[in-house]
C-alpha cells in the first residue's frame, strides 16, 4: 500500500513527456566525491538526452531548491526528480518529497514527478558481484569461494526499512554464488559494525574476508570504510583482508536510474510502505508512528528563505501534530525547553537494558533538548582506589557504557589499562580532536591517546546520571560529527 498523501507519479502521456530531469545526491564535502557524482550525471544525460539539472541535499551547492528552479528558469513544464541514493530512508521519505510539495506551491504550473531510491536492484546486484570478482582477482592468493566471506557495508540508518534493503542487497549477492558468506555491517547509527562481522567471520572458517562499501560515490566515508577494515589485518594475521570498489559510474549503476526513470516515465514509481515506521507501528520506534513528511534548513529546505512557511500537507499518518519544523519529539504538543540533556526520558527494550539508540527519534533534536551543561560539576574521572573497592559495581559500569556508546556510535569501545577509565576508538586523529573539544565543553572530563578519547568511569556511577551524560553528550557530538561537519 502506497501513501496517498505524498508526493506520488502518475502516466505521463506522450503531451506531457519531461523536458528536465532533477538529479538529487546526498552530498559530500569531499571534492573527488562531487567530481564522480557530477561525471554520473554527464553520462545520464547522454543517455536520456535531456537536460540533467544536478543538485545536493546537504554538504555541496547547489541544494535541491536551486536545481529546482535551474529547472524552472529553462522552461521545463515537466520535471522528473530522480533520488541517487540507494535506500529508503528520511532523506527520501520527507526531505526530499518536502522540497519538491513546496516548489508545487510555488510553480502549479509545473509538473513535478518524483522517482524512487534505487533499492535492491539486479543491476546493483551484478555490480557488487563484479566488484567482489575485481578486487579478489587482485590477489595472489588461491582461497577458495567457500572459504571467503563477503561484508556488505551500508552506511547506516536509523530507518529500519533502509537498513533491510542492505540485508536483502547481501542475501540477493549471495544467493546461486558459491561465496561462503555473505553478510551485513554499517559504518555508523546501526549495528553491526564493520569489525564486529569481521571477527564473526573469522570465527566461523573464513579465510579470506572481502569488504564492500554499499556508496555510490567515493568520499570520507568510502576511506574510512577501508582504513577500518584494513586496520584489522593486525588482529587476523593468517586472515586475508580485502577491500572492494564502491558502486561509482559503472554501467549497471546508470541502467538502473534508467529503471528508475522509467518506472516514472510508465507510471509504476511508487514508494512501498510496507515496511515504513511512518505507516506501521514497529517496536522501537511507536514514537515515529503517524509523524509528517518534513525537513529543515540543512537539508530539504536548505536554499529556501526562512520567511516562506513550511507546513506541508501531506503526512505520514493520520494525525498531523501542529508544529512539524520541530524534530519528532516535539511535534505532538511537547513543549521545547532548555532542559538538561541527562533529563531525556529513558525508553527500555524488551528485556529492561536501556535503548541509548532510541532514546531520540531523531539526534538532531538534542540541539532543542540539549540546553545548558548537563551537570553543575565537572564529571570527573575517581581515584584508582575507589575502583578497586568495589569491582563488581566497576564492571557493571563500564559494561554498560561499552553497551550504549557502541549503540549511539557504532564505534568500538576499549576497556583502559588505566583504571576508571573507557575508551571510544574514532576512525582517525582529526575526528578524535573534533570530539574531545565538543565533549569538554558540555562539562566531562576527556583525555586521547592518539584516535582513542577516554571518558570516566567509576563503580558508583549512576544510570540515569553520570552514565547517562556521557553517553548523551557523545551521541550529541558524535551525531553532529557524522551527519553534519564530515558526511
Amino acid at each position: 500500500m502506497t501513501n496517498p498523501s505524498a508526493v506520488t507519479t502518475a502516466t505521463i502521456s506522450l503531451h506531457t513527456a519531461p523536458d528536465a530531469v532533477l538529479l538529487i545526491g546526498h552530498g559530500s564535502r569531499d571534492a573527488a566525491a562531487i567530481a564522480e557524482y557530477n561525471q554520473f550525471a554527464t553520462i545520464l544525460a547522454d543517455h536520456l538526452k535531456l537536460p540533467v539539472h544536478s543538485c545536493f541535499l546537504e554538504f555541496a551547492d547547489p541544494p535541491i531548491v536551486e536545481g529546482v528552479r535551474a529547472c524552472v528558469e529553462a522552461g521545463a513544464n515537466h520535471v522528473v526528480a530522480l533520488p541517487l541514493f540507494l535506500g529508503p530512508a528520511g532523506h527520501q521519505k520527507n526531505d526530499v518529497p518536502a522540497i519538491l510539495n513546496w516548489a508545487k506551491t510555488e510553480w502549479p504550473q509545473i509538473d513535478f514527478k518524483y522517482g524512487t531510491p534505487l533499492g535492491a536492484l539486479p543491476q546493483i546486484i551484478d555490480v557488487l558481484a563484479q566488484r567482489a570478482a575485481e578486487a579478489i582477482d587482485r590477489s595472489p592468493n588461491a582461497i577458495p569461494a567457500a572459504q571467503t566471506a563477503l561484508i556488505l557495508v551500508g552506511r547506516g540508518s536509523r530507518d529500519p526499512d533502509s537498513n533491510s534493503d542492505v540485508a536483502k542487497a547481501a542475501r540477493m549477492l549471495w544467493e546461486g554464488r558459491d561465496y561462503g558468506w555473505v553478510e551485513t555491517a554499517f559504518y555508523s547509527l546501526a549495528q553491526p559494525d564493520i569489525e564486529t562481522v569481521i571477527e564473526r567471520c573469522v570465527k566461523l572458517g573464513a579465510r579470506r574476508v572481502v569488504t564492500m562499501p554499499y556508496l555510490l560515490f567515493t568520499g570520507i566515508i568510502r576511506q574510512r570504510l577501508d582504513d577500518r577494515a584494513l586496520a584489522t589485518q593486525t588482529r587476523y594475521p593468517d586472515i586475508e583482508i580485502l577491500t572492494a570498489e564502491h558502486l561509482s559510474t559503472h554501467p549497471g549503476i546508470v541502467e538502473a536510474v534508467l529503471y528508475r526513470y522509467e518506472q516514472v516515465l510508465d507510471g509504476t514509481a511508487a514508494m512501498t510502505c510496507d515496511l515504513c515506521k511512518y505507516r506501521h507501528q514497529m517496536v522501537g520506534f511507536e514514537d515515529e508512528h503517524g509523524l509528517p513528511q518534513t525537513s529543515d534548513h540543512h537539508h530539504g529546505l536548505r536554499g529556501v528563505g526562512h520567511s516562506h512557511s513550511h507546513s506541508h500537507s501531506h503526512h505520514h499518518g493520520p494525525n498531523p501534530p501542529a508544529n512539524n519544523l520541530l524534530p519528532p519529539r516535539y511535534q505532538n504538543g511537547e513543549e521545547v525547553s532548555a532542559a538538561p540533556m541527562g533529563s531525556t526520558p529513558f525508553k527500555f527494550k524488551e528485556d529492561g537494558s536501556p535503548a541509548w539508540d532510541e532514546m531520540w527519534t531523531d539526534f538532531c533534536d538534542l540541539a532543542l533538548a540539549g540546553g545548558p551543561p548537563h551537570r553543575g560539576n565537572l564529571l570527573e574521572p575517581v581515584l584508582p582506589d575507589d575502583v578497586r573497592a568495589n569491582p563488581q559495581a566497576y564492571e557493571a559500569v563500564l559494561t554498560e557504557l561499552e553497551r550504549g556508546l557502541r549503540m549511539v556510535t557504532g564505534l568500538p569501545v576499549i576497556r583502559s589499562e588505566a583504571l576508571g577509565w573507557i575508551g571510544l576508538a574514532c576512525s582517525d586523529e582529526e575526528m578524535a580532536l573534533w570530539l574531545l573539544r565538543a565533549i569538554v565543553i558540555e562539562n566531562i572530563t576527556v583525555r586521547r591517546e592518539d584516535n582513542v578519547l577516554y571518558f570516566p568511569a567509576g563503580p558508583d556511577f549512576k544510570l540515569e546520571a553520570e552514565i547517562k551524560n556521557i553517553i548523551t553528550a557523545v551521541a550529541k557530538t558524535h551525531h553532529y560529527w557524522a551527519e553534519h561537519l564530515n558526511g
